[in-house]
């Protein structure tokens, strides 16, 4: 591979050890993150103190652990509440949510992950463990099955060819639901997920793609198994999140602009 002279790697492995953080591993030792990233247990020690020092990492409940800072915090706060898409699509997803007592959330892909950037509910419902900035595994999500379904073949191709590689064995646990699901959203337009990522959870799934086909996000739209059946997700429910997906395109054209406008290298 040639060498990139643009790409600064002593920055590439800092954000490599602060990705190790999420809602289920909130804490951790240096040990933990070297196996996470791969990297040399020096090279972790060194990007773990320049991290605390800089006040994105700080000490865990044990000494011998680390858990993100308040600057991570207020990048995350700054990347949520300019996100204009978000701010954009939630009173359309409120609407949504409340007029079938069901959960909507939005989410875009992060690696083989989708990470929920909006998400609206209705008073109704039983709450899930689900907030904005929750990852979900894409080959194991509506939204990601969604997300998966409308990207080109070859795009689509050269993505679960990666992801196979990171499962391993465990990637014949959700080849065939993958496969289904794409299959139905090539003839329905929407992905079913009934109580594959969840036992008592039935949700569908449509892709939210750019006017220019460069952006895809995903929606997803489900709840209870008892109330959301399949008829009911299939019938009224699809219909909404498809129109919901329509209104919600046009603002991802405005988002990719503003993200390039002024840029220089």
């Amino acid at each position: 591979m040639k060498e990139d002279r643009m790409f600064v790697t002593a920055l590439h492995r800092g954000l490599e050890v602060l990705r190790c953080f999420t809602p289920d591993t909130p804490e951790l030792g240096t040990s933990e993150i070297a196996r996470m990233t791969g990297l040399p247990q020096p090279t972790v020690w060194r990007l773990c103190y320049t991290l605390s020092q800089s006040g994105y990492l700080i000490p865990g409940r044990n000494a011998d652990r680390l858990r993100v800072g308040p600057g991570v915090l207020t990048l995350g706060h700054a990347s949520i509440t300019h996100a204009g898409v978000a701010e954009f699509a939630y009173p359309l997803m409120k609407v949504v949510a409340e007029k079938f007592e069901a959960s909507v959330s939005l989410a875009e892909p992060d690696r083989h992950n989708m990470v929920i950037v909006q998400r609206a509910e209705s008073p109704a419902i039983l709450k899930l463990i689900l907030h904005v900035g929750s990852q979900l595994e894409m080959v194991n999500s509506s939204l990601g099955w969604a997300y998966l379904a409308a990207l080109p073949d070859e795009e689509r191709t050269s993505l679960l060819t990666a992801i196979k590689q990171q499962l391993g064995k465990e990637w014949k646990v959700h080849a065939s639901a993958v496969e289904q699901a794409i299959a139905h959203y090539n003839e329905h337009g929407f992905v079913f997920n009934l109580g594959h990522s969840h036992r008592d959870v039935n949700a569908i799934g449509v892709p939210v793609i750019s006017p220019d086909g460069r952006r895809v996000l995903a929606l997803t739209c489900g709840g209870n198994s008892s109330y959301m059946t399949k008829s009911r997700l299939a019938g009224p429910i699809a219909a909404a999140l498809k129109e919901l997906a329509r209104q919600i395109a046009p603002a991802l054209a405005g988002e990719h602009a503003a993200r390039h406008r002024n840029v220089a290298f």
